[in-house]
């Protein structure tokens, strides 16, 4: 007990570093009134669609012992293995599993705020153990780096934030590496972090080697044996951190060609924002940038205002060594060209242009100026009162001047704010200077002011408002619907949402569903789905919106959805608790089927969703004419400007309005009671009535619409517009043709695979074809799928750039799919020689200390 008591106290920096973090978190959560300080969620943005979702499905599949390498819950099926490195694999999340079911939201909360109390230590060590000055400065300053401008508007990104964890811990490995020549901390620091998340990691070691440069340039000698042996060791060093992860890492890199945020050219350089926006950006409590269609969109760096004064007198200081300056200066104006050139910029972000969220690596620049910061501050007593005098007013000059120049990013309050704060770090700082020594009230002072500096640049800037018991609210009537599901039927189908909360709700409700929305989604099944008709942006998502057509249900093996009951005969409400209705579809499939080879032909156009649909049928079994067309009968309210157009057409046309009209009408003469179902957009489009009932359109996210079953009579289409201006009008009416959907599903069932045996990296089945056919399948083509029949593996092809397919003769067969990750097994032997030589080199370290 003594021993730790002294180990305590021979680290009270640590200690006054954790406090400093718990205190600013809590008043943070405390006036956001954030869980569990209140009954708000920091679910926001993707952390509401995507992460919150994906971390709750790893919640269950840890819990109910299921794979972490495939899931069939989100997308039609999209390996776990990869959501999981990208989103969930940081070791905070073991958190997750402290907290009941009911209460995941609270641990989301939880784990942010930890990641800041870390963050604030590891940065505090590092500052004190990389320059061996005041520990309660290195506090004071570790809480300024984790609380700065990056996490104010990436904080939702949870995953990021591990970055701003292990930086220091990791640069701190490398001065070891050149000081002592010890690589142990960077190895195993660089390894969490590229498993934590290997986005952030690959900005990181890019980082790493200038840091390693410049460090090394700083403090050695440059004989040519220390300088090869420092150099080679930190090579290896970062192979073998590298290699430990690689059983991950390998599989991950060898399936990224499938995804969008590979894709992309390099762009032309050109300048991104100007330089006195720029500077005034770090101002604290400036509006933060989280998406690149913001008003002033720019790098959040905000570091603290005692940062940037720190760092403007340091340059002044005749007793800091020259070296050390001319490296700041050169790293500086390297971020800033790093940030406002794009192709630069376009590096950083690994060789990818960001769907939205600029400067993903801003933190590395933070972490940059608080370094700085710190030192120059530790040092003020070697500096004058006039060089601390003039820096200080430096800051409160810029502050007036972005006011005065109407900065966007900062109004009057804001302002008035900053240079209240600098006048305090002022005169805090004339007091240490002149005292001989350190006061420690007058270093208390300081603490307080960075807190609450620090709070109230986060709060001015957050609304958190997302109620958790509002979002909480139909997870377990569904859930009950959903184990009423498995109970009376265990066969492998999907289950869509018709009324979705998020957008992945298949893994925050878990169910085998279509919707999806993840960085990690095959980009060409993403632009397939589009292309029939689902709702999404041709990149990364695609979803399940309102009930879909009977055919695209068939073709995907939808067997149930959830929600609201549009009364047709297409669909049976079996169980029903209070509003939550579990409706059964009549007409599902299976999970692959065997069709016509011609399926091999099927292509898909943009914007023409029925005849997508209508040529899978086609091809897959011969029968035509699976759709018809509904007339369009009038048009209200609208001139059409496209040639060849008339009144009984549907498809694309330019149209204009007259000024001041912001809606118009299409009437459709419906033949017969039926089915009528609808595709409509257009960029000037906002949503449309039919009968009377409601349709919201998400901009350029078209999609079907199943708007009932209409009587014998005209049916009236209201389009409302957001502008009183022309456009393009996508308009599409059809009905199904029933005598043909029959057939197409007759034939569908008599050739379906039934499955015996499964779970979501193996699929036993059984298949009876009458003629050398092909086996279509609704699972995203992966090269990991395997397809088995009668014990012999067979040749797997994508359909339609998208879909697993394989031939097969004719007869009774047995067909085994199986999901292993490519490269895999190669990664986890990497894996194996590199911990094999790390922990060779621990036992003979430890041998060698011991012999000392």
């Amino acid at each position: 007990m003594k021993k730790i008591f002294n180990i305590i106290k021979k680290h009270s920096w640590l200690t006054v570093a954790l406090a400093l973090g718990i205190v600013a978190v809590c008043a943070i959560y405390t006036l956001q009134r954030i869980a569990p300080f209140g009954n708000n969620s920091m679910l926001d943005v993707d952390f509401y669609h995507q992460y919150g979702p994906l971390l709750n499905e790893l919640y269950d599949r840890v819990k109910q012992g299921e794979s972490l390498l495939y899931s069939f819950n989100t997308g039609l099926g999209i390996p776990f293995f990869r959501n999981y490195l990208n989103y969930l694999s940081s070791p905070f999340n073991i958190i997750l599993f402290l907290f009941k079911k009911e209460h995941i939201v609270m641990a989301y909360s939880v784990i942010i705020g930890l990641k800041v109390i870390v963050a604030t230590c590891t940065m505090s060590f590092y500052l004190k153990k990389s320059f061996n000055r005041s520990g309660a400065l290195a506090a004071t300053f570790g809480l300024l780096y984790a609380l700065s401008g990056y996490f104010c508007a990436y904080y939702w990104n949870i995953m990021w934030l591990d970055g701003i964890v292990f930086l220091p811990i990791i640069m701190y490995g490398i001065n070891r590496i050149i000081d002592d020549k010890k690589p142990l901390t960077y190895i195993l620091s660089l390894s969490i972090m590229l498993f934590a998340n290997y986005f952030i990691a690959y900005m990181i070691c890019i980082f790493s080697v200038f840091y390693f440069l410049g460090y090394f340039i700083y403090r050695s000698d440059f004989k040519i044996k220390n300088t090869l042996k420092t150099f080679i060791l930190f090579g290896v060093s970062s192979i073998l951190a590298a290699g430990l992860v690689s059983f991950m890492l390998l599989p991950l890199f060898y399936s990224l060609p499938s995804i969008s945020a590979t894709s992309g050219s390099f762009p032309t350089p050109e300048s991104q924002f100007s330089v006195f926006n720029y500077i005034f950006n770090h101002i604290s409590g400036v509006n933060r940038t989280v998406f690149a269609s913001d008003m002033l969109t720019l790098p959040n760096v905000y570091p603290g205002l005692l940062t940037i004064a720190s760092i403007t007198f340091l340059f002044a200081n005749k007793k800091i060594n020259i070296k050390f300056k001319i490296i700041c200066v050169i790293t500086l104006l390297t971020f800033f060209f790093i940030f406002n050139i794009s192709t630069f910029d376009y590096i950083m972000h690994a060789f990818h242009v960001p769907n939205d969220l600029p400067w993903r690596y801003s933190f590395l620049y933070v972490f940059v100026l608080v370094t700085i910061g710190y030192y120059s501050f530790s040092r003020i007593k070697d500096t004058s009162l006039i060089n601390i005098s003039i820096s200080f007013a430096i800051v409160f000059l810029l502050i007036m001047l972005s006011t005065k120049f109407e900065f966007k990013n900062i109004d009057e309050k804001r302002a008035i704010f900053c240079m209240i704060l600098v006048i305090v770090y002022y005169s805090l700082s004339l007091a240490i200077y002149m005292f001989k020594k350190p006061d420690y009230k007058i270093l208390g002072v300081i603490m307080i002011a960075v807190v609450f500096e620090t709070v109230m640049s986060i709060n001015i800037n957050w609304n958190v408002d997302h109620d958790i018991k509002t979002f909480m609210l139909d997870k377990k009537p569904y859930q009950d619907l959903i184990k009423k599901c498995r109970k009376d039927d265990n066969g492998l189908y999907r289950i869509e949402k018709n009324d979705s909360l998020t957008l992945n709700d298949g893994a925050w409700y878990d169910y085998y569903g279509v919707s999806t929305f993840t960085s990690m989604a095959y980009e060409s099944t993403a632009k397939n789905q589009r292309m029939l008709g689902i709702a999404g942006n041709n990149i990364n998502s695609y979803y399940y919106k309102y009930y879909q057509t009977p055919v695209y249900n068939t073709m995907f093996n939808i067997k149930y959805l959830m929600g609201s009951y549009i009364k047709n005969k297409y669909y049976n409400v079996i169980k029903s608790n209070d509003t939550y209705n579990l409706i059964e579809y009549k007409y599902p499939s299976s999970i692959g089927y065997a069709v016509n080879k011609d399926i091999k032909k099927w292509k898909l156009r943009s914007y023409e969703a029925f005849n997508n649909q209508s040529n899978f049928i086609k091809l897959s079994t011969n029968v035509d004419g699976i759709y018809n067309k509904v007339q369009v009968k009038e048009v209200k309210d609208i001139n059409i400007l496209s040639d060849g157009f008339n009144e009984n057409s549907n498809g694309m046309f330019s149209y204009s309005v007259s000024s001041g009209i912001k809606s118009f009408s299409l009437i459709l003469d419906n033949p017969v009671e039926q089915n009528i179902y609808l595709y409509i957009g257009g960029d000037n489009i906002n949503s449309f009535q039919v009968d009377g009932e409601y349709y919201s359109l998400t901009s350029d996210e078209y999609y079907i619409f199943d708007v009932g079953t209409k009587g014998l009579g005209n049916i009236k289409v209201d389009v409302n517009l957001r502008e009183s201006q022309g456009g393009m009008l996508y308009f599409y009416a059809y009905s199904i043709n029933e005598n043909n959907f029959n057939k197409f599903y007759n034939k569908i069932v008599d050739g379906s695979l039934i499955v015996k045996e499964y779970d979501e990296t193996y699929i036993k089945s059984e298949i009876n074809v009458d003629s050398n056919k092909t086996v279509f399948t609704s699972i995203s083509y992966d090269d990991g799928w395997e397809a088995i029949v009668d014990g012999k593996k067979v040749k797997t092809f994508k359909i339609a750039d998208s879909y697993l397919g394989f031939d097969i003769s004719k007869g009774k067969h047995k067909v085994i799919l199986k999901y292993y990750p490519s490269k895999m097994k190669v990664g986890l032997i990497i894996s194996l020689i590199s911990f094999v030589i790390v922990l060779g080199y621990i036992i003979y370290d430890d041998r060698r200390r011991i012999k000392k």
